[in-house]
C-alpha cells in the first residue's frame, strides 16, 4: 500500500531537506520501493542527492504543469530502492501555473496515484513557505512530518503549520494527520535544548519521535560529496540517528497501515474527476 509523507515546515533551517534525504535512503536501505519529490524550487535535495544542477530538468514541475511525462522525469539514482523526482526553478512559479486550474489542489496527489504499485513509499520534501505547492503535499499526504530545532523561534513553525493544516481541512474537507514531530539539530549539553524538548514532549506527547537526531558537522558536509549520511559517513552519530528514526517511521506506518489506507481511497474519491449525468 503506497503511503505518502511530506517533511514539512514553514520555518526554514530545521533539517527538512537533510530528512527527506536520510529518511527516504534509510527507507530503501530496509527494502522499501522509495520515491523522494523535491518540491522545492530550489532543488536542494536533487542536487544534494549528486544530479548536477543542468540534470534538474524536467522535474517534477514539468510533470505537474502536463510538460512532461512522469517516466521522462524520473532519475533511477545509483541507491537501490530509491528514485527521485527533482526539483527545479520551474517550481517557483507553481502558484501562477495552478492557481487558476481545475482543483488545483490535487495536481499532486493526481501525480503520486500515477505510480501505482511502483513505489512503497513516497517523501515529499516541501519548501519552508505556505505555497500552493504545500497545500498539494498536505493534501498528498497520508501522514507527515515536522522537523523542528530545539529553538523557540522554531517552535513558531509548528504553530503556523497547523493553521495552514486546520485551514486545508476547513476549506478542502481533508489534511492527513502528523506521523511525528521530528527534534532536529539538537545541541549536545544543552539545558535550553532539554528545556524545548521536553515541553514538545509534553504538548505533543506520542506525535514526538523517541529518535533526536543531533548536531554532526558530517551533515553539514554530506550534500557537498552528493551522497546521504549513510554513504557519506556510515560510521557517525548521525548515520546511526537517521537509521533508527527509519525504523521509528517504518513501524509508524505499519502501525497505522488501515488508517492510511482508509485515508487514500477517500482522497482518491476526492481527487477525481466529476463525470457529467
Amino acid at each position: 500500500m503506497l503511503q505518502t509523507i511530506p517533511v514539512v515546515n514553514n520555518k526554514g533551517g530545521v533539517a527538512k531537506t537533510t530528512t527527506s534525504i536520510n529518511l527516504s535512503v534509510g527507507l530503501a536501505k530496509q527494502g522499501k520501493r522509495v520515491l523522494l519529490i523535491d518540491l522545492d524550487s530550489q532543488g536542494s535535495a536533487s542536487l544534494a542527492l549528486g544530479v548536477p544542477r543542468s540534470e534538474l530538468n524536467p522535474s517534477v514541475a514539468d510533470v505537474m504543469y502536463g510538460d512532461a511525462s512522469l517516466s521522462d522525469a524520473l532519475h533511477n539514482l545509483s541507491i537501490p530502492n530509491l528514485d527521485l523526482l527533482t526539483g527545479s526553478l520551474r517550481l517557483a512559479n507553481a502558484d501562477t501555473r495552478l492557481g487558476n486550474t481545475s482543483r488545483r489542489e490535487q495536481h499532486l496527489n493526481r501525480l503520486i496515484d500515477s505510480v501505482g504499485d511502483a513505489y512503497d513509499v513516497v517523501i515529499i520534501d516541501c519548501a519552508p513557505s505556505t505555497s500552493l505547492l504545500t497545500i498539494n503535499a498536505l493534501v498528498a499526504a497520508d501522514g507527515f512530518i515536522i522537523p523542528v530545532s530545539p529553538s523557540y523561534l522554531s517552535l513558531e513553525g509548528i504553530i503556523s503549520l497547523g493553521e495552514v493544516v486546520h485551514n486545508v481541512r476547513q476549506n478542502m474537507g481533508q489534511a492527513a494527520p502528523v506521523l511525528g514531530v521530528l527534534m532536529t539539530r539538537v545541541p549536545e549539553q544543552s539545558e535550553q535544548a532539554d528545556t524545548i524538548i521536553h515541553q514538545v514532549r509534553e504538548h505533543y506527547g506520542g506525535k514526538v519521535f523517541d529518535t533526536v537526531i543531533h548536531e554532526d558537522p558530517a551533515l553539514e558536509s554530506a550534500p557537498g560529496s552528493g551522497k546521504s549520511i549513510f554513504e557519506y559517513a556510515p560510521a557517525s552519530q548521525a548515520a546511526t540517528e537517521y537509521d533508527a528514526l527509519s525504523r521509528e517511521v517504518a513501524t509508524r506506518l505499519k502501525r497505522y497501515g488501515e488508517v492510511y489506507q482508509t485515508i487514500r481511497q477517500n482522497k482518491q474519491k476526492r481527487s477525481a474527476p466529476a463525470t457529467g449525468s
